[in-house]
């Protein structure tokens, strides 16, 4: 054990550890990502869209459309754009709170390391 140890206290993890405990949940039930995030998945791999990093990188930006285009790269045009096809794809309503919290937590189990790519 030649490298630093480092330790954390659970108040500092508890959001992370607690993403951590639904995903393993999740895995072990054998549950894929589905609804508008399944949708917005399988689009995307057909068509190579990038409708998945648009629809982080607005949750991310807190529906800041000049710093989520600032964040891809693109115009916010193209931006504005490809969230209207987000809405379209996935078949939901972004101003729905119920709707964000569903696809960000379904997102952030994406995350983890040993998820799929998406």
């Amino acid at each position: 054990n030649g490298g630093p140890r480092r330790l954390a206290r659970m108040a500092d993890v508890h959001t992370e550890a607690l993403l951590l405990e639904l995903a393993d949940l999740s895995a072990e039930r054998g549950h894929p990502p589905t609804g508008p995030l399944a949708r917005l998945l399988a689009y995307d791999r057909r068509h190579d869209a990038h409708l998945v990093a648009t629809l982080r990188a607005w949750l991310n930006a807190f529906g800041d459309v000049p710093a989520a285009a600032e964040a891809m790269y693109v115009h916010q045009n193209t931006f504005r754009y490809r969230l209207r096809r987000v809405t379209e794809v996935a078949e939901t309503d972004l101003s729905d709170p119920d709707a964000r919290f569903a696809l960000m937590l379904q997102l952030r189990l994406l995350r983890r390391p040993d998820s799929p790519p998406g």
